[in-house]
């Protein structure tokens, strides 16, 4: 059988197409070391819901910029792995943790990026493979730590016109995204993994076409275990850890 993987060049786009989060904490020294929770060689796979008017979507394994209402012919996992760099390759983002999302269980797509983890912040980039580039618009999953409920911060990020698309938003040049965080509380989240205490994290994106949002709920044990992103378009997708 072949197995056709889609490698999109996360260096182009993070470095040119979008302009990071200024206000995020990036060591410059002991980047996979000091990682309590995103350790090389964790796995962690999450199911994908999307929802558009209330029907349920998938992403396709036949073409995977579209989405499918049949089951046959969908993708409902996905994984993120924590890698380690390879020599004389250095890191897709630099001073950042390697990961790569791909979806399982035939490694049909795949695509690396990386995350944030130290002892003041943890901060992921999304999935971002076809249909999930939608993402790019959402806010980040992110967390300060050691934080109080009702603890509030901001950041923003510019992101040029690649992550346009008419399904979720279209915009000339660049587009500005100014997001507010706020820890709103605690809830206990039923997993395969048990019941996860978690702390709950509103956060939104607002621009000139809109405004998204992420409901994000982080466990100490396993960091992000789901995460609710509302489109500027109120198209909903949902990833929630399996395993």
């Amino acid at each position: 059988m072949n197995i056709k993987l889609l490698f999109i060049p996360f260096f182009f786009s993070t470095f040119v197409i979008s302009q990071q989060y200024d206000n995020v904490f990036i060591e410059k020294s002991k980047v996979d070391k000091n990682n309590k929770i995103y350790q090389i060689k964790n796995r962690y796979n999450f199911d994908v819901e999307i929802k558009i008017d209330n029907k349920n979507y998938y992403l396709s394994k036949i073409n995977i910029d579209s989405l499918t209402s049949s089951t046959n012919d969908a993708i409902k996992n996905i994984a993120l792995e924590v890698l380690k760099p390879k020599l004389f390759e250095g890191r897709t983002n630099k001073n950042q943790t390697e990961i790569s999302y791909y979806s399982i269980p035939n490694l049909m797509f795949k695509t690396s990026t990386g995350l944030v983890e130290n002892n003041q912040n943890i901060w992921i980039h999304p999935p971002r493979f076809g249909f999930l580039r939608s993402l790019e618009t959402c806010p980040f999953p992110y967390i300060i730590l050691n934080k109080p409920i009702g603890y509030k911060w901001n950041d923003a990020m510019s992101i040029g016109n690649y992550w346009s698309d008419k399904r979720w938003g279209t915009w000339d040049n660049r587009l500005l995204l100014k997001y507010n965080y706020e820890i709103i509380g605690e809830e206990i989240i039923k997993t395969p993994l048990g019941n996860l205490k978690s702390l709950k994290v509103y956060s939104s994106a607002t621009s000139e076409i809109g405004k998204s949002i992420l409901i994000s709920y982080f466990n100490e044990t396993y960091g992000f275990i789901k995460l609710e992103y509302t489109l500027f378009n109120g198209i909903k997708i949902d990833l929630n850890l399996i395993k």
